[in-house]
Protein backbone atom coordinates (compact mmCIF):
# COMPACT_ATOMS: atom_id res chain seq x y z
CA UNK A 1 0.00 0.00 0.00
CA UNK A 2 1.47 3.18 -0.70
CA UNK A 3 3.20 5.44 2.34
CA UNK A 4 0.57 8.08 3.88
CA UNK A 5 2.02 11.49 3.77
CA UNK A 6 2.69 12.77 7.09
CA UNK A 7 0.79 15.78 7.98
CA UNK A 8 2.00 19.46 8.35
CA UNK A 9 4.15 19.40 12.13
CA UNK A 10 3.43 22.26 14.13
CA UNK A 11 4.73 22.98 17.86
CA UNK A 12 3.07 25.40 20.33
CA UNK A 13 5.74 28.30 21.01
CA UNK A 14 4.55 30.68 24.18
CA UNK A 15 0.66 29.62 23.07
CA UNK A 16 0.77 30.30 19.50
CA UNK A 17 1.58 27.79 16.91
CA UNK A 18 4.90 27.77 14.71
CA UNK A 19 5.13 25.82 11.77
CA UNK A 20 8.41 23.59 11.66
CA UNK A 21 9.25 24.18 8.25
CA UNK A 22 8.12 26.51 7.28
CA UNK A 23 5.47 26.47 3.84
CA UNK A 24 6.66 26.78 0.41
CA UNK A 25 4.11 28.50 -2.26
CA UNK A 26 4.18 27.07 -5.79
CA UNK A 27 1.75 26.85 -8.85
CA UNK A 28 0.19 23.99 -9.60
CA UNK A 29 0.22 25.02 -13.51
CA UNK A 30 4.44 24.32 -12.65
CA UNK A 31 3.73 21.17 -11.23
CA UNK A 32 4.14 17.49 -12.84
CA UNK A 33 0.76 16.18 -13.92
CA UNK A 34 0.72 13.23 -11.23
CA UNK A 35 2.17 15.20 -8.76
CA UNK A 36 -0.52 17.99 -9.70
CA UNK A 37 -3.29 15.71 -9.41
CA UNK A 38 -2.05 14.70 -5.63
CA UNK A 39 -1.79 17.78 -4.47
CA UNK A 40 -4.79 18.92 -6.27
CA UNK A 41 -7.18 16.34 -4.20
CA UNK A 42 -5.31 17.31 -0.73
CA UNK A 43 -6.45 20.77 -1.75
CA UNK A 44 -9.76 19.78 -2.26
CA UNK A 45 -9.46 19.10 1.60
CA UNK A 46 -8.65 21.34 3.10
CA UNK A 47 -11.38 22.64 5.70
CA UNK A 48 -12.46 26.23 7.05
CA UNK A 49 -12.59 27.37 10.46
CA UNK A 50 -15.69 28.12 11.95
CA UNK A 51 -17.74 31.34 10.48
CA UNK A 52 -14.88 31.40 7.89
CA UNK A 53 -17.38 30.40 4.98
CA UNK A 54 -18.95 34.02 5.37
CA UNK A 55 -15.48 35.58 3.79
CA UNK A 56 -13.95 32.80 1.51
CA UNK A 57 -15.54 30.11 -0.51
CA UNK A 58 -14.81 26.57 0.49
CA UNK A 59 -11.65 24.86 -1.51
CA UNK A 60 -14.19 23.00 -4.06
CA UNK A 61 -15.99 25.79 -5.15
CA UNK A 62 -12.22 27.67 -5.60
CA UNK A 63 -11.30 24.95 -7.92
CA UNK A 64 -13.94 24.56 -9.78
CA UNK A 65 -14.10 27.98 -10.64
CA UNK A 66 -10.48 27.70 -11.73
CA UNK A 67 -11.06 24.73 -13.81
CA UNK A 68 -13.82 27.00 -15.40
CA UNK A 69 -11.53 30.05 -16.22
CA UNK A 70 -8.31 29.22 -17.66
CA UNK A 71 -6.81 32.81 -16.36
CA UNK A 72 -7.02 31.34 -12.80
CA UNK A 73 -4.19 29.79 -11.66
CA UNK A 74 -4.18 28.03 -8.22
CA UNK A 75 -1.29 27.85 -6.32
CA UNK A 76 -0.56 25.61 -2.68
CA UNK A 77 1.27 26.14 0.06
CA UNK A 78 2.92 23.19 1.87
CA UNK A 79 6.02 21.73 4.19
CA UNK A 80 8.63 20.33 2.31
CA UNK A 81 7.12 16.70 0.52
CA UNK A 82 3.86 17.33 2.84
CA UNK A 83 0.18 18.40 1.49
CA UNK A 84 -1.19 21.86 1.19
CA UNK A 85 -2.37 23.80 4.21
CA UNK A 86 -3.39 26.66 2.04
CA UNK A 87 -4.74 27.37 -0.92
CA UNK A 88 -4.98 30.37 -3.49
CA UNK A 89 -5.89 31.75 -7.24
CA UNK A 90 -3.69 34.69 -9.16
CA UNK A 91 -5.51 35.79 -11.84
CA UNK A 92 -3.99 38.37 -13.97
CA UNK A 93 -6.10 40.81 -15.58
CA UNK A 94 -8.89 39.59 -12.72
CA UNK A 95 -9.28 42.84 -10.75
CA UNK A 96 -12.89 44.40 -11.61
CA UNK A 97 -12.63 47.85 -12.92
CA UNK A 98 -13.61 49.51 -9.36
CA UNK A 99 -10.84 47.55 -7.90
CA UNK A 100 -8.24 48.56 -10.85
CA UNK A 101 -8.83 51.84 -10.90
CA UNK A 102 -7.23 52.55 -7.42
CA UNK A 103 -4.54 51.16 -8.61
CA UNK A 104 -2.55 54.95 -9.67
CA UNK A 105 -3.18 54.18 -13.10
CA UNK A 106 -1.86 50.82 -13.72
CA UNK A 107 -3.53 48.91 -16.78
CA UNK A 108 -5.62 46.16 -15.87
CA UNK A 109 -3.63 43.56 -17.65
CA UNK A 110 -0.28 44.63 -15.78
CA UNK A 111 -2.72 43.77 -12.27
CA UNK A 112 -2.77 40.11 -10.64
CA UNK A 113 -5.94 39.91 -8.32
CA UNK A 114 -5.26 37.16 -5.64
CA UNK A 115 -8.58 35.58 -4.39
CA UNK A 116 -10.09 32.41 -3.20
CA UNK A 117 -7.60 32.59 -0.57
CA UNK A 118 -8.12 29.61 2.67
CA UNK A 119 -5.89 28.20 5.22
CA UNK A 120 -6.92 24.96 6.51
CA UNK A 121 -8.44 25.27 10.10
CA UNK A 122 -5.52 22.93 11.76
CA UNK A 123 -2.79 25.48 10.13
CA UNK A 124 -4.61 28.89 11.50
CA UNK A 125 -2.37 30.64 14.04
CA UNK A 126 0.98 30.14 12.88
CA UNK A 127 1.35 32.66 10.61
CA UNK A 128 0.72 30.50 7.27
CA UNK A 129 -1.97 33.56 5.79
CA UNK A 130 0.88 35.98 6.45
CA UNK A 131 4.35 33.98 5.05
CA UNK A 132 1.86 33.00 1.67
CA UNK A 133 1.29 36.70 1.30
CA UNK A 134 4.59 37.65 1.61
CA UNK A 135 5.60 35.24 -1.18
CA UNK A 136 3.03 35.94 -3.31
CA UNK A 137 5.18 38.47 -5.21
CA UNK A 138 8.05 35.04 -6.31
CA UNK A 139 4.41 33.02 -7.15
CA UNK A 140 3.47 36.76 -9.55
CA UNK A 141 7.00 36.27 -11.47
CA UNK A 142 7.01 32.04 -11.51
CA UNK A 143 3.70 32.81 -13.58
CA UNK A 144 4.91 36.13 -15.53
CA UNK A 145 7.28 33.59 -17.17
CA UNK A 146 5.20 30.44 -17.40
CA UNK A 147 2.89 32.49 -19.50
CA UNK A 148 5.92 33.78 -21.62
CA UNK A 149 5.74 37.38 -20.69
CA UNK A 150 8.23 40.33 -21.42
CA UNK A 151 7.38 42.38 -18.73
CA UNK A 152 6.39 42.10 -15.42
CA UNK A 153 3.29 42.40 -13.92
CA UNK A 154 3.28 45.59 -11.66
CA UNK A 155 0.41 45.29 -8.87
CA UNK A 156 -0.84 42.49 -7.17
CA UNK A 157 -4.15 43.00 -5.49
CA UNK A 158 -6.64 41.27 -3.27
CA UNK A 159 -10.02 42.32 -1.47
CA UNK A 160 -10.95 41.74 1.85
CA UNK A 161 -14.29 42.02 3.72
CA UNK A 162 -14.30 45.29 5.59
CA UNK A 163 -15.53 42.67 8.75
CA UNK A 164 -12.52 40.42 8.51
CA UNK A 165 -10.56 42.55 10.95
CA UNK A 166 -7.82 39.83 10.95
CA UNK A 167 -7.34 39.58 7.38
CA UNK A 168 -6.96 42.91 7.22
CA UNK A 169 -4.39 42.70 9.70
CA UNK A 170 -2.46 39.97 8.14
CA UNK A 171 -2.65 41.42 4.35
CA UNK A 172 -0.83 44.85 6.05
CA UNK A 173 1.60 43.13 7.77
CA UNK A 174 2.54 41.12 5.16
CA UNK A 175 3.33 44.37 3.32
CA UNK A 176 -0.30 45.22 1.07
CA UNK A 177 -1.55 48.62 1.62
CA UNK A 178 -5.38 49.96 1.93
CA UNK A 179 -6.06 51.68 -1.32
CA UNK A 180 -9.51 52.09 -0.92
CA UNK A 181 -13.07 50.71 -0.69
CA UNK A 182 -14.97 48.52 -2.72
CA UNK A 183 -18.86 47.95 -2.75
CA UNK A 184 -19.40 45.28 -5.47
CA UNK A 185 -18.19 42.08 -3.05
CA UNK A 186 -21.05 39.80 -2.75
CA UNK A 187 -20.88 39.41 0.88
CA UNK A 188 -20.72 43.31 1.46
CA UNK A 189 -18.46 46.05 1.45
CA UNK A 190 -14.79 45.07 0.98
CA UNK A 191 -11.25 46.97 1.66
CA UNK A 192 -9.12 46.92 -1.60
CA UNK A 193 -5.19 45.75 -0.58
CA UNK A 194 -2.29 46.30 -2.55
CA UNK A 195 1.58 46.01 -3.53
CA UNK A 196 3.38 47.37 -6.06
CA UNK A 197 5.44 44.54 -8.18
CA UNK A 198 7.52 46.44 -10.65
CA UNK A 199 10.66 47.67 -9.73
Amino acid sequence: APRRRRPPRAESVAGARRWVHEPELGLLDAVPPDERGRLLAAALRLRLGPGQEEFVPPAADVVAAAHADPGRHLLVARPPGGDPVALGVLHPGGAPAEVAALLDGVAPDDVVLFRGFLVDVAAQGGGVGSRVVRDLPGAVAALAALRGRTAPYEALVLTVNDRNAAGRRAYARAGLHDRGAYLGGSAGPQRVMARALAI
